[in-house]
């Protein structure tokens, strides 16, 4: 596991230079790849010197371990929110996905880009790609308890769970990307045994209490 005891921390939170670090590299991985992008090309995008990346992170690998983690931390700690609550597992997904969506919407030039970067297959990353897996793991049992209550229709909850993680992948670039609003309606409608009841489904979604708030992810293109 990618080594983030250095980063500093306040409530919680990532450090403001932190984050604008995170972001710009973020950013950077997403247009030009994990191996094209330098921590020369992220001090120069932040506007800082290289040294002064490496009082934050301790390498490049860092950098982008600590992006997965802001990407799927917080939905991962939602998820187990949610599925203590006593409702349909349909409206636990919706919630889920919703929240999830916006979160990622709202992260540094998309965080969706980085968790879908081939660089995550190398050995350093296995601690990282457990927690993406996570996120399947998650989605697979929301639809297969949607399924025992015949509120989502019949077919493998693990295609199921594959199809609506490629419809994350629509908010990869902020410049072609489609809301979160329209994937949850997508994938909803996709999943349920009967769409219409998908606006009885959105209501009690919506009508959630969630105490959790979204952290803030500092994204740069506010």
């Amino acid at each position: 596991m990618a080594n983030l005891a250095g980063m500093p921390m306040e409530a919680g939170r990532w450090s403001p230079t932190a984050l604008r670090i995170l972001g710009a590299a973020a950013e950077l991985i997403a247009v030009r790849g994990y191996a094209s992008t330098s921590t020369r090309d992220i001090a120069a995008a932040v506007g800082v010197e290289q040294p002064a990346i490496y009082k934050h992170f301790s390498a490049k690998r860092d950098i982008l371990a600590a992006l997965v983690r802001l990407a799927v931390e917080w939905p991962l700690e939602l998820y187990a929110n949610i599925i203590a609550m006593s409702v349909p597992a349909v409206v636990k997904l919706h919630r889920w996905l919703q929240e999830s969506l916006n979160h990622l919407q709202a992260s540094p030039y998309v965080l969706v880009s980085i968790l879908i970067t081939p660089d995550l297959q190398q050995d350093a990353f296995v601690t990282e790609r457990e927690l993406v897996a996570e996120i399947e793991r998650a989605l697979v049992g929301l639809i297969e308890t949607g399924q025992a209550e015949s509120d989502v229709r019949a077919m493998s909850p693990l295609s199921a769970a594959r199809l609506v993680q490629a419809l994350f992948d629509a908010l990869a670039l902020p410049e072609f990307a489609v809301s979160p609003d329209e994937i949850v309606e997508f994938a909803m409608t996709a999943l349920l045994s009967d769409p219409t009841r998908l606006a009885e489904i959105r209501s009690a979604a919506n009508a959630l209490e969630i105490q959790m708030a979204r952290p803030s992810t500092g994204r740069l293109n506010n």
